[in-house]
């Protein structure tokens, strides 16, 4: 009986890349993600038993060692790791916990992470979703959910807009949502070069 093989939501597409990068688009499928609820005085006790963080500060995250902590709200945080350290990770933050009030949620096969990068990438980005992206408002450091299109998603910036090759993005995404966001993004970047890519499910990208 052959083994079950574990496929992405988005094995069917490629990277995509503008004219000159000026945008750049990829999937990082199955990196470990977490939903922690407690207290944030517990919460951080166990950010920090597990990975020397603090909890982020509102619509923040930290990260250190390949571990991410994104602020969701005053109880619930996302918790991001490397790829299959999803259960270690998850036992971690339950032990650091023990008696405490909390729940560890394990939904790394329920989102995948869209990386969106480049010198246009913030541009792109306020085709997609009325959240105020603009340098001054929108910074490295920062994690917010809203609305893309016709989905939901979490945004993290990962570098700031000084960086070489542009500010990068991390967009995670429901797995039913992922190909419909993917060519969405490739449709906001066509006017610098970025190849276009048609919905699986034939979804109207933004209208």
């Amino acid at each position: 009986m052959n083994a079950p093989v574990r496929r992405s939501p988005l094995a069917h597409r490629e990277p995509l890349e503008a004219a000159d990068q000026l945008l750049r688009l990829r999937e990082r499928p199955f990196e470990a993600k977490l939903i922690l609820r407690a207290h944030a005085g517990d919460a951080e006790l166990a950010l920090r038993a597990v990975a020397g963080l603090d909890t982020p500060g509102n619509c923040r995250f930290l990260d250190t060692d390949g571990i991410t902590a994104a602020w969701l709200s005053p109880d619930e945080f996302l918790v991001l790791g490397a790829v299959g350290k999803e259960h270690e990770l998850a036992e971690s933050l339950a032990s650091a916990l023990d008696w405490r009030h909390h729940q560890v949620a394990n939904v790394t096969d329920y989102y995948t992470t869209l990386a969106f990068a480049g010198p246009k990438a913030r541009e792109a980005l306020m085709k997609l979703t009325t959240l105020d992206m603009h340098a001054r408002s929108f910074v490295q450091g920062d994690a917010r959910g809203t609305v893309f299109g016709h989905c939901n998603a979490w945004i993290l910036q990962r570098a700031d807009d000084e960086t070489n090759g542009g500010p990068s993005f991390d967009l995670i995404v429901r797995w039913s949502h992922a190909d419909y966001l993917f060519c969405a993004l490739a449709h906001a970047g066509r006017e610098w070069g970025m190849p276009e890519a048609t919905p699986r499910g034939g979804e109207n990208l933004l209208a």
